[in-house]
């Protein structure tokens, strides 16, 4: 997927389909983008990148055991931590008693005797004081000014100013500001719409549905069994995979 909108666009529709009286504010905007594109949560509305190839998002320098996140991250991919200068791949820490000492200078209190990190809330945690490191992760598109882009599909678009509608709302309720009808009425939106996104990210290009198709006659490659009047039903089946057959 390559064709992404900005958010400015989105927000206009905001405007133009709730005829809200105040401004926007512009940070909860993109906070609530970003949060509905990680809701939204289908592959195909994600990226894969490394740190240090922007200056929106570079290299991680981590000071006192830790470093600040990428803005853009969704998850961090296999393998997908190492230190820049000696090119160490860090291990992800599983262990559950992993935590941050809370005297300064100090390292976390468990650690693996390899080089590990943990990821707590918008920060990576390392056994080592300082270091720099390299990020390949999965993320949402971001312009250069490190706000979200959101993929140019209506069902997607929608489903951003559902949310942003939906949460503007929940504030404008809350303040007493807005009848609860027309908040639940926004909520029900939203809820509509996240769904209908998902489906929207999830359709296969015809290009990804060819790729399928020769993937999955390879692997079933008897298509028609009852021609046979399936006389090899549950027989073991070569696949020819490229390799050589030095039987032959």
């Amino acid at each position: 997927m390559n064709n992404y909108i900005s958010l400015s666009r989105v927000l206009e529709e905001v405007y133009q389909n709730e005829d809200y009286a105040h401004e926007l504010d512009w940070n909860d905007a993109v906070s609530w983008a970003g949060k509905a594109l990680r809701l939204i949560g289908a592959p195909k509305a994600f990226l894969e990148k490394t740190t240090g190839n922007s200056l929106v998002t570079p290299n991680i320098t981590v000071v006192d055991y830790r470093g600040e996140l990428p803005i853009d991250l969704i998850s961090i991919l296999p393998g997908g931590v190492r230190d820049y200068d000696s090119k160490q791949v860090y291990d992800s820490n599983k262990n559950s008693f992993a935590t941050r000492a809370a005297i300064k200078d100090e390292a976390p209190s468990v650690t693996t005797g390899r080089f590990s990190y943990i990821i707590k809330d918008s920060f990576i945690e390392i056994n080592q004081a300082t270091a720099t490191l390299e990020l390949a992760y999965k993320a949402f598109a971001i312009d250069d000014d490190g706000f979200p882009m959101i993929p140019d599909i209506e069902r997607v678009i929608e489903a951003i100013r559902a949310f942003i509608t939906y949460r503007t709302d929940h504030k404008l309720w809350r303040r007493n500001k807005l009848r609860e009808s027309v908040y639940r009425d926004s909520e029900k939106e939203w809820l509509w719409y996240v769904g209908s996104a998902q489906t929207a990210l999830r359709i296969q290009s015809p290009d990804e549905r060819a790729v399928w198709t020769i993937e999955w006659t390879r692997l079933l490659p008897v298509l028609k069994g009852f021609d046979q009047s399936n006389a090899f039903m549950g027989s073991r089946e070569d696949l020819n995979i490229g390799f050589n057959n030095v039987n032959q």
